[in-house]
């Protein structure tokens, strides 16, 4: 336990923490997340509802932790919802009930085993030729522009290419599983879900059951190699998959699948834009990419926390926890820890203590993690390969403001 560690920094009541879920804010969390550290790192927030929680050894716990569970986080996230809004958007309510990310064991177990034989060391050695044929037609796609729009010529058609050849989606459907994702996006990952973000995160729900039950129906009578023709084919399942369960394992797999790498990689691009040192660092000693990577995850995550609910009544970090109390673990301001790391707000890709938690942690810890380090270390190489310079162009990255997901929607480069 960890209740002996922060009793002096429990504040009782809600504060006005900087520019907290302003726009501000959403532009760059970090010198909120230094406030918290430094003022309030545990401390409850009225607005959302929940504690918010910052230290690295906090969130490490927290996420480890047996008293604080998964299952109920959507029951306590649309809580403030009527019942008749609960009916409304019962399509979408319903879907994320079934993702793994929002269940407990011994469920949690059952999904993760029918999915963790597609992540396997081995399988994940496998994509390397195919990521970098990937990486490679989209570069030559850009070609010589004189400019291009990172995020939607490259960032997120890799791992959009490389999700849908693994499940075995027809690529032609990226931009509609993109809009399903970004429905939910707006729903699940968001501070403020406002009715219009309810409503249409349910359209994309009820869209996405539709395409993905007949495409169900032909996997199972022409199974190919990939994750879904196995998955709808458990025949040798004690207790198979409902298809309401497998269509939100499919959209949970598509979302986790390229929001993380999608924000990773342009994380990672403009880390290295504004810093030109650590640029030429990496062009002068290549072998730091992956370390570079691993840097870019702690630096800027594109997950900026999970979430857990308590399963009872419990003192955690000297604070007194109520059995039903939503708990926000803030990930990218645990990365940000200087109780963990050295001069926490410098990017350096040479960096020794370079762990991070933007994978999460525990049970929950993500099963894709050696895919999108993959993804993105091929990615990298191949743009430094290819731009002698990088440089940021207008208009300047917009981020979207969601509480949960940090990734630019657009980066301009000079192509030079």
């Amino acid at each position: 336990m960890v209740a002996h560690l922060l009793k002096e920094w429990f504040i009782p009541y809600t504060r006005t923490m900087g520019n907290f879920l302003t726009e501000q804010y959403f532009k760059n969390p970090y010198p909120t997340y230094e406030k918290f550290l430094q003022e309030s790192p545990v401390f409850w927030s009225e607005e959302l509802r929940a504690w918010i929680v910052s230290p690295y050894e906090l969130v490490e716990a927290g996420l480890h932790s047996t008293t604080l569970n998964a299952g109920e986080r959507m029951s306590a996230a649309s809580s403030h919802f009527s019942e008749e809004e609960k009916k409304q958007y019962s399509a979408i309510l319903h879907n994320l009930n079934n993702w793994i990310v929002f269940q407990d064991p011994p469920s949690h177990t059952r999904l993760r085993r029918l999915i963790s034989k597609s992540f396997t060391p081995r399988t994940i050695a496998a994509f390397e030729p195919k990521i970098e044929k990937i990486v490679n037609d989209l570069l030559d796609e850009i070609g010589d522009k004189e400019k291009f729009d990172l995020v939607s010529e490259f960032s997120f058609r890799l791992p959009a290419a490389v999700i849908c050849d693994l499940l075995g989606i027809p690529l032609e459907r990226q931009w509609d599983l993109k809009r399903w994702a970004d429905g939910v996006a707006g729903f699940s990952a968001a501070a403020r879900v406002t009715s219009e973000k309810a409503e249409f995160a349910n359209q994309m729900a009820l869209e996405s059951k539709d395409y993905l039950i007949t495409l169900f129906s032909e996997l199972r009578a022409n199974p190919g190699d990939n994750l879904l023709s196995r998955l709808v084919d458990q025949s040798d399942e004690a207790h198979p998959l409902s298809d309401d369960e497998l269509v939100a394992l499919v959209v949970q797999l598509f979302f986790a699948g390229f929001e993380t790498t999608e924000g990773l990689i342009g994380n990672l691009v403009i880390a290295l834009a504004n810093n030109p040192e650590q640029l030429a660092k990496l062009r002068a000693k290549p072998e730091l990419i992956e370390n570079a990577v691993e840097e870019a995850l702690r630096f800027d995550s594109s997950i900026l926390k999970q979430s857990r609910v308590a399963s009872e009544d419990q003192d955690f970090g000297g604070v007194q926890i109520k059995k039903g109390d939503y708990m926000h673990f803030m990930i990218a301001a645990a990365n940000h820890d200087p109780a963990r790391h050295s001069e926490p707000d410098k990017f350096d890709v040479e960096r020794s203590d370079v762990t991070h938690m933007s994978f999460g942690h525990g049970i929950h810890f993500c099963i894709g993690a050696p895919l999108a380090r993959l993804e993105a270390r091929i990615a990298t190489r191949a743009l430094l390969e290819r731009l002698t310079r990088i440089e940021i162009l207008e208009p300047a990255p917009v981020y979207p403001e969601l509480f949960a997901v940090r990734k630019p929607l657009n980066l301009w480069l000079k192509n030079i």
